[in-house]
């Protein structure tokens, strides 16, 4: 396993036993190359969530590295259950079932149920109504079967692909950056909030009285600001300036906590 990335707060056994388990997923239900899953992990932030994912299937499990492919930061003041709805959306479970090759996730069995349940008796009745018998029943049950079943599987998989849409287009409360388009003083921003979270005892920032309140909301407060900046201009002079800021909060911090 590759030592985790410099982006991560996670420690490195943490991260190192997230990725394996993906890397297991990927063994055990995804063999084959074709389908649109990709193992990934999901790491909660005090300013918000990053998504790590690998590429290809293949390619996580033979080589264990991932990239920093979505950070959604979220707006200082949002409640607990907003982080909640980003990470459930970021995870992108693991297919359930694999069927000609193909990785079927929870909702698409359960679209593809339905709607072969409720199109096949459609089609038996229409069938039988039509004077077509008992094998015109059974061929339209067949038929309509199938039919049901993929526009079933499809309908489900567009409705969570709207559901997902809605949660991290949601720019009122929440930043996306997608990992590939962003800056190099993007990175050094993350860098240095990675490296602060790190050093931060578990609770800081929790209550009111704690010395660490105001470096959490500060450093929460620079990754909002930076995020809307990436999103909102093609000039990322202001980026560099938080970037300066956070390292040096990083390094203060550091100091302080030297003997």
């Amino acid at each position: 396993m590759t030592r985790p990335h410099p982006l991560t707060a996670m420690r490195e056994r943490e991260w190192s036993e997230a990725w394996e388990e993906q890397q297991r997923i990927v063994d055990e239900k995804l063999n084959s190359q074709r389908g649109s899953w990709l193992p990934n992990v999901v790491e909660v932030r005090r300013w918000g969530a990053l998504r790590w994912t690998s590429g290809r299937p293949g390619h996580a499990a033979t080589s264990g590295r991932a990239v920093a492919e979505t950070y959604v930061v979220l707006r200082p003041d949002m409640p607990q259950d907003t982080t909640e709805r980003v990470v459930e959306v970021l995870k992108e479970p693991a297919p359930t079932l694999r069927l000609l090759g193909f990785g079927l996730q929870r909702h698409h069995v359960i679209g593809a149920v339905s709607g072969a349940a409720v199109v096949g008796v459609l089609a038996a009745v229409a069938g039988a109504a039509l004077g077509a018998g008992i094998v015109g029943a059974v061929l339209g049950l067949l038929l309509g079967g199938v039919a049901g079943g993929i526009a079933g599987a499809l309908g489900a998989r567009y409705a969570v692909d709207r559901q997902r849409s809605a949660v991290l287009g949601d720019e009122d409360h929440m930043r996306v950056i997608v990992g590939r388009y962003a800056p190099k003083s993007w990175s050094r921003l993350v860098e240095a909030a990675s490296s602060l979270e790190a050093a931060l005892p578990a609770g800081a920032g929790k209550t009111l009285d704690d010395p660490d309140t105001q470096t959490v909301e500060a450093m929460h407060i620079a990754m909002w600001e930076a995020a809307a900046v990436l999103v909102g201009s093609s000039d990322h002079t202001g980026v560099e300036v938080l970037a300066e800021r956070m390292e040096g909060l990083e390094r203060a911090h550091r100091g302080a906590a030297s003997p």
